[in-house]
């Protein structure tokens, strides 16, 4: 049974992760009617576990198995676990489908607010007008609509309001932001990082990440406790649950319904226009029916195209704003199979199973085909490197007794790094909707197709090479080197399956996430991507969104929209 809501909202925006939190923070604090549709439940302190021990698990968080029995991709992610697997989608329920040959691990899916900025990695980093522009410089692919300088009062309010520990290099490629205080490199990441500059002339800065290194807006520094995808007390980290939902929804001009499954854009077939959303309650099945002057998808890039895939009508029979027939297309994520790992000097230093654990490690700039390099023989763009080091105990320790005892306490000091590799946007990568395979509220599911190609595959090579030149150059000792194949986990990263684009015959959007068919349809999360370059996705997803928002709003008030 449908039942409509009459309440016309300014905007409806759907989905409440790194984007969808802005948007309505924007857009609500301007004074906009905004209604909020969260695929999940409401998100709570009371749920956070960074300091409950697993001895008051139920099962003590040794039984995975139990995890995997409803959650078998979920589980796959590392984060993901007897203390928060309930923030996860059940892939049972919420299946989706790949070609025997093209496995794909969709990991990632959250159900609660906040989405994926629950257990995100926090690394925070700038695009710069070599990647914005790429393809003007190696030919491949489309440049965005857009530069760095449209970008860079953008990235500074985010940046100032999110709280990003940073150190300046001043580099062209990985431009400096407005960061907090830094938080101190261990002695075995201040090894690596002088001498492979000394050595190899590479960058190894820290990683630039979403933690608080002091008080800001109420949220306290981060006190070193270490698992943050079990959330955080202080609020130390970035989470727009509690964040930009809340603040949106503090202004009285957000309305957050949870347990909402959007699944449909409305249209005005007359006016051509979206005249609100069609969603599903999780809890009653019933559908529902919510209308507003402008709707606004910020569900995570797979999601919000299938939400305009399965909007087709008969203007848009393949898929919604699909008039140019690239949306699905040039799905994009990251390789992330290519690294190793070593053993550094412990300089002293002890293992403790109840030190303070820091939240971030190093980040090794992307360092091929630049400007003033030769450009790499067999693969385009680049990748950079994230790491950390930890001192732990010899579990291998040899003996019995107090012999074992002393050599237990012998501390390993150990270092490793994974590369981060660009995906090149090619049109084979893509998601369809699966016409044989429905969830369980009835909306047909994606089937998603994503292999490597040889630029990949000689990108990976040359990740694992690297690492192991730049460990050699540290002086580790047990160096062990990786390079396998993505399939089936890329990095959780995907985009660019609506891009943007200056031609809207090869594009959905354009540069302000406006859809070029809809003019009050907007995509504000990833799926615009016009490349998706080696650098972790979430800050340019938000500080997108936020410019996407001004112009919204501007365009309101001249009565364009």
């Amino acid at each position: 049974m449908q039942r409509e809501t009459k309440i016309e909202y300014d905007a409806i925006v759907v989905g409440s992760g790194a984007s969808g939190g802005w948007a309505c923070k924007r857009l609500a604090e301007a004074g906009l009617k905004v209604a909020l549709l969260e695929a999940g439940k409401p998100q709570s302190e009371r749920n956070f576990s960074e300091h409950k021990p697993p001895f008051e698990l139920k099962y003590r968080n040794r039984a995975a198995e139990m995890i995997r029995k409803t959650r078998p991709v979920q589980s796959v992610f590392e984060v993901c676990n007897e203390y928060n697997s309930d923030w996860f989608v059940n892939d049972l329920e919420e299946p989706y489908s790949t070609p025997q040959d093209q496995p794909f691990l969709w990991m990632g899916r959250l159900r609660v607010t906040g989405g994926r900025t629950n257990v995100w990695g926090r690394v925070s980093l700038r695009f710069s007008d070599w990647d914005l522009q790429a393809a003007s410089h190696d030919g491949f692919g489309e440049d965005w609509p857009l530069s760095y300088k449209d970008l860079e009062p953008y990235y500074d309010l985010v940046e100032k309001y999110v709280g990003v520990t940073g150190m300046a290099e001043g580099l062209e490629h990985l431009p400096d932001g407005q960061f907090q205080s830094a938080m101190p490199l261990t002695c075995q990441e201040t090894l690596v990082r002088n001498r492979v500059k000394e050595k190899l002339g590479r960058t190894v800065t820290l990683a630039r990440s979403a933690n608080l290194t002091r008080l800001q807006n109420g949220r306290g520094p981060c006190h070193y406790c270490g698992p943050c995808e079990r959330g955080c007390v202080t609020h130390s980290y970035f989470n727009s649950a509690f964040t930009t939902v809340a603040d949106a929804v503090r202004t009285g001009n957000c309305t957050l319904i949870s347990n909402a499954m959007a699944h449909k854009v409305l249209l005005n077939e007359k006016a051509n226009r979206a005249r609100g959303v069609l969603y599903v309650d999780r809890n009653t099945k019933e559908t529902r029916e919510i209308l507003a002057r402008v709707v606004i998808l910020c569900a995570q890039t797979q999601e919000s195209t299938r939400i305009l895939l399965n909007s087709a009508t008969r203007e848009y029979p393949n898929g919604l704003a699909n008039s140019s027939g690239v949306l699905g297309h040039y799905l994009t994520a990251h390789v992330r199979s290519g690294g190793g790992n070593c053993e550094l000097p412990a300089f002293g230093e002890k293992a403790s199973l109840g030190g303070p654990i820091k939240p971030v490690g190093i980040y090794v700039a992307r360092f091929r085909n630049l400007k003033g390099q030769a450009p790499a023989k067999n693969f385009l763009r680049g990748f950079g490197y994230e790491g950390e080091s930890n001192i732990d105990f010899n579990w291998s320790a040899p003996g019995f007794g107090e012999a074992y005892k002393r050599a237990l306490r012998e501390p390993r000091a150990r270092f490793g790094i994974t590369g981060f590799g660009e995906v090149l946007s090619r049109w084979e990568n893509r998601v369809e909707i699966d016409p044989d395979v429905k969830d369980i509220y009835g909306i047909p599911v994606l089937k998603i197709y994503m292999k490597d190609s040889d630029n990949e595959r000689a990108m990976i090579k040359d990740m694992g090479d690297s690492a192991g030149e730049m460990l050699e150059a540290a002086g580790a000792k047990n160096i062990r080197t990786y390079a396998h194949p993505s399939a089936p986990r890329w990095a959780l990263h995907e985009a660019g399956t609506a891009r943007m684009g200056s031609d809207p015959k090869k594009s959905v959007l354009s540069q302000f996430q406006q859809t070029h068919d809809v003019k009050n349809l907007f995509v504000m999360d990833a799926s615009g991507f016009t490349s998706n370059p080696c650098q972790n996705p979430t800050l340019t997803i938000m500080t997108l969104c936020v410019r996407s928002c001004d112009y919204l709003m501007g365009a309101m008030k001249r009565g364009e929209i």
